[in-house]
């Protein structure tokens, strides 16, 4: 009986866990709470691993990468559940997550040619590409959506992913001046379309 209980009793913390958000989730994490690292793992991994194959075809440093964010999630808890900062925990693990693909990406450039890039397999919408477009409505949204590809690339990962211009380039495998000259390009022509 005893046994039945104690199964009982971690399947109402795990349903608990589940009905939090991701903020009280990484605030118990800082206090080596497993469970809820495992709860907050569960919740975040697929959205985060799509996101990352969205920007790297090469699916060991995707494992590698995502392996580097929950190990770094786990052990900076701490300093995420303790800033004043308003930043929402997600944008938070996407930011360990971009950061370790970008120093992947250096890794590799010593040791190996770059890994093909996931927009020269398919060119097929990607679902946050299909979010922004449906987020973003009227004037600015379709100004967005007539920028050439390469353009909202660069303008993507410098303003919605938040990357420096040498991150940017790492990652779109692009000298650091073509992604500075594509973001200039883009503003401009998002500036001319909404004038």
């Amino acid at each position: 009986m005893r046994t039945i209980g104690r199964l009982a009793g971690v399947r109402s913390r795990v349903r608990a866990l589940d009905e939090l958000d991701e903020e009280r989730l990484v605030r118990l994490v800082a206090r080596g709470d497993r469970e809820a690292f495992d709860a907050l793992y569960r919740r975040t991994s697929p959205w985060l691993a799509v996101r990352l194959r969205r920007r790297c075809a090469d699916e060991q440093i995707v494992a590698e990468v995502m392996q580097e964010t929950y190990l770094a999630v786990w052990r900076a808890a701490g300093a995420f559940a303790g800033s004043a900062v308003g930043g929402t925990a997600v944008g938070w693990l996407w930011t360990i997550a971009a950061r370790r693909l970008v120093d992947a990406f250096r890794r590799r450039a010593h040791h190996a040619e770059p890994p093909v890039a996931a927009a020269e397999r398919a060119v097929v919408p990607a679902a946050e590409d299909e979010a922004l477009a449906g987020t973003v409505d009227g004037d600015v949204g379709d100004a967005l959506r007539r920028l050439a590809p390469e353009l909202r690339e660069v303008l993507q990962a410098m303003v919605l992913d938040g990357f420096s211009v040498r991150e940017t380039a790492v990652l779109l495998r692009l000298p650091e001046g073509t992604v500075k000259t594509r973001a200039r390009r883009a503003r401009i022509a998002m500036r001319e379309a909404l004038a």
